[in-house]
């Protein structure tokens, strides 16, 4: 795994902790598209952390546009909790 994979899930990690709640109103609705995109990365990631190039280039996203929609989450309160009850 590379140093940016690396990093990576050391930042998904931070929001998953940082970011659940108790619960409520805001789990029931459908993540935001963006939140979508990143979960569905994510999880095709853990389960074949080999492919990770062609993960990205099937969900239209480079290395460094991953970096930035995970940024991009990462400083959206909202986004962060729904993306973080969004992984198991």
């Amino acid at each position: 795994m590379t140093n940016r994979m690396l990093m990576l899930a050391y930042a998904a990690s931070l929001m998953a902790a940082c970011g659940r709640s108790g619960g409520g109103a805001a789990e029931q609705t459908a993540p935001p598209a963006d939140v979508q995109v990143a979960v569905a990365v994510a999880q095709a990631i853990s389960a074949a952390p080999t492919k990770v190039d062609s993960i990205l280039s099937a969900h239209g996203l480079t290395h460094a546009g991953l970096d930035s929609l995970m940024y991009t989450i990462a400083a959206d309160s909202a986004k962060a909790a729904a993306y973080a009850a969004a992984r198991p």
